[in-house]
């Protein structure tokens, strides 16, 4: 068991490396395609993302920062009223600041990181999918009502303790004058996120452009890929593609409740402080999508 580990460390290593000069090799040989897509998506970002997502998140961070990030319904409502990935970065603010246990976070982010009512009502237009993305999800918050908080539960975070007690007895709120060293914290933390989800953007639809240049594949697969990939991309495409009402609710259904690759990336990154199991967030997205599917087969249209 001991000689396994480095050899498949070795071979993930080196799967990596390969990746990498394999992209590499596909920005030199199609520059265009990087081009349009990195363009598409630092647009996308700029344009749609940073206006609706930025406030909220700059909310967020603030209530962390003042320790208003507290109770289990903080976490359900920024989930549901805001979206992607405001669910997942509310759970982990819970589980920083104390109110729920790590495993308790992790549950949470798994109910409440869907895409917001505004986005499934605005911009998909199809009631079904709205009914087939929040049933599962209501369903999975049952749990949440028997969620208690251990006595004595300690904060989560990747910083030793010794250092969590020296940046603590720095910046303890008595000692600050007044909310503006808050703000300046949640705007520095604010734009952190903000940019690793632009990043992710770009480089996802760079991915999309490439995969739309799949001709030898069905339009089916092909939508399929881009919204597994990315859930925007995906839905604008499988609403203009022409395909029959249950065929376009069900690709719908499965880009919202799955978030795509994208989607799941930036998921990552506003909880590493965390460190939930990415592993057990996706099984739970899977579930989830075959759940959504199931609702919209057995719904008469």
């Amino acid at each position: 068991m001991n000689h396994r580990k480095p050899k498949r460390q070795e071979l993930k290593k080196r799967g990596i490396h390969i990746l990498l000069c394999l992209v590499f090799i596909f920005l030199l040989c199609f520059p265009q395609t990087a081009r349009t897509g990195a363009y598409a998506g630092l647009t996308l970002w700029a344009n749609t993302v940073i206006p609706v997502l930025f406030p909220f998140l700059l909310a967020s961070n603030l209530f962390a920062a003042l320790g208003m990030a507290s109770g289990k319904w903080y976490a359900v409502l920024l989930g549901f009223l805001c979206g992607y990935p405001m669910g997942a970065k509310a759970a982990c603010d819970l589980v920083k600041e104390g109110s729920v246990s790590q495993k308790q976070g992790q549950w949470l982010m798994c109910c409440c990181n869907l895409p917001s009512p505004m986005f499934l009502t605005g911009f998909i237009r199809i009631p079904v999918v709205t009914w087939a993305v929040y049933m599962p999800a209501v369903v999975l918050l049952v749990p949440v009502f028997f969620f208690r908080k251990h006595k004595n539960m300690k904060t989560f975070s990747k910083i030793p303790a010794e250092n969590q007690s020296k940046d603590s007895s720095k910046a303890q709120p008595e000692d600050l004058p007044g909310i503006m060293p808050f703000l300046e914290q949640a705007m520095e933390a604010s734009v952190k996120i903000m940019i690793k989800i632009g990043i992710y953007m770009m480089v996802f639809s760079i991915l999309s452009v490439w995969i739309q240049n799949f001709y030898f594949l069905s339009p089916f697969m092909r939508t399929l890929l881009l919204g597994l990939s990315e859930m925007t991309i995906g839905i604008s495409t499988a609403k203009s593609a022409g395909f029959p009402a249950k065929q376009q609710a069900i690709l719908c259904a499965v880009f919202c409740t799955f978030g795509g690759c994208s989607g799941l990336s930036q998921t990552k990154s506003v909880t590493d402080e965390a460190a939930f199991s990415m592993k057990f967030y996706l099984l739970i997205r899977l579930l989830h999508v075959a759940a959504a599917v199931l609702i919209i087969t057995l719904w008469h249209f």
